[in-house]
């Protein structure tokens, strides 16, 4: 059990949850994880929606990869051919599902929402990788790659 308090009215709780999902045993897990909606929670209490953040992990063998929402700072004996990614809030975790989960560059997709963002003036958040039409969805609105940028955004 996990001890919660909401941010709103301060209702203090207990929740039962998963700290742990690996991909390939999980399809649910990743269906909410890819919509936002796997720490989504609402107070019994004022009935407010918040993001739940506890200590959880997220590991897909096939793509090699983990992704680890906490507060450390680094993480042992997890598999050494595999990455690890460590999140340090619910917003970041999610956003990493997307991008690793799509086996995309973070480094350009980073790169992309930000200029992005620059351009708007307000945050946007990554939907994914489009590759018939070459390029990165945000919300509503496309992003176009060249084929080089098209070709260097995939990591297998």
């Amino acid at each position: 059990m996990i001890p919660v308090t909401c941010p709103h009215c301060g209702h203090v709780f207990e929740i039962k949850r998963d700290t742990v999902v690996i991909a390939q045993m999980d399809s649910v897990a990743r269906s909410r994880l890819d919509d936002g909606s796997y720490f989504m929670h609402q107070c019994q209490n004022c009935k407010s929606m918040f993001y739940l953040y506890y200590p959880f992990l997220y590991r897909d063998p096939k793509k090699k990869f983990n992704l680890v929402l906490t507060e450390q700072k680094s993480i042992d004996n997890l598999c050494e051919d595999e990455q690890v990614v460590l999140c340090h809030s619910v917003s970041q975790f999610l956003l990493a599902f997307k991008i690793y989960d799509q086996c995309l560059d973070p480094k350009m997709v980073l790169v992309k929402k930000k200029q992005l963002e620059k351009k708007l003036n307000r945050n946007v958040k990554f939907d994914y990788f489009d590759m018939k039409n070459h390029c990165l969805w945000f919300e509503d609105i496309a992003v176009s790659l060249t084929e080089k940028e098209c070709k260097e955004i995939l990591i297998l």
